[in-house]
């Protein structure tokens, strides 16, 4: 007989969703220690996590790593505790409980009650960064903005029309289109394409940032050209394109 945590698994019981794929599930805990309190839990049904085989334990703290990312890039708190007790429920699973204050982190402390709208509109922000960190073969919109005339919000819009997969970085949080834009130099992964809304002077800090993504392709768009970060991406092996993203998408090209 399932588990409640398999039922989750497989939606026969509703869940708070952060994250998931083919092995692991992360969702929110309903009496949460704090906001964002989130369980990662294996697919497979093994009672003791030190019983799980090794790549599945493996991985299991490594997706919880992602999550956790996510997590305190939307929660504000000191830092993202990791706790493992597992007899609360026969299923091997790991609490990421964002806390200020380490007495936040004793599972016997008292449990917050929060409406279902916040623990909708928390599970949905987490997921939104968690989606933006994770995506696959994506095309990082570089120097985006919130505002509707800019050309950098102009390509997310053409990027999502287009069906690529969007990550953005800028100066303000925000969302465009259910796009995530980030601050900061966030930890990413499986970017492909990097095109450049960002003048020359304003790139230099994020340099070394960028490159140690390992794009395939950075475009520099009109105003965002920069000869010595080219020469340096293409020492690297990394394709650079002096073009428009909003023409090339246009034209087929992209």
């Amino acid at each position: 007989m399932s588990g409640i945590f398999t039922k989750i698994i497989e939606g026969v019981i509703p869940s708070y969703k952060i994250a998931e794929n083919e092995n692991y599930y992360a969702f929110l805990d309903i009496n949460p220690l704090a906001k964002g309190h989130t369980l990662v839990v294996p697919k497979i049904e093994v009672d003791y996590i030190f019983n799980l085989d090794d790549d599945t334990l493996i991985g299991l703290h490594l997706f919880s790593k992602r999550v956790a990312k996510a997590i305190e890039s939307i929660i504000d708190c000191k830092r993202v505790g990791v706790l493992v007790i597992g007899t609360e429920v026969p299923h091997a699973h790991i609490h990421l409980i964002p806390f200020q204050q380490e007495v936040q982190m004793a599972i016997t402390s008292g449990k917050l009650s929060l409406d279902p709208n916040e623990m909708k509109e928390i599970s949905e922000n987490v997921s939104k960064a968690y989606n933006a960190r994770n995506t696959i073969n994506g095309t990082l919109v570089f120097g985006a903005s919130l505002k509707d005339e800019r050309y950098s919000n102009k390509a997310i819009r053409m990027l999502l029309d287009n069906d690529h997969n969007i990550l953005a970085i800028g100066g303000r949080k925000g969302d465009v289109e259910g796009v995530s834009i980030m601050t900061g130099n966030p930890e990413l992964s499986g970017v492909d394409t990097i095109t450049m809304y960002m003048g020359e002077d304003r790139q230099r800090d994020h340099e070394e940032y960028l490159l140690s993504l390992k794009p395939r392709r950075i475009i520099f768009n009109p105003g965002a050209e920069n000869r010595g970060f080219a020469m340096k991406a293409k020492e690297q092996g990394i394709l650079v394109e002096e073009a428009c993203t909003l023409v090339m998408l246009r034209t087929g090209q992209y």
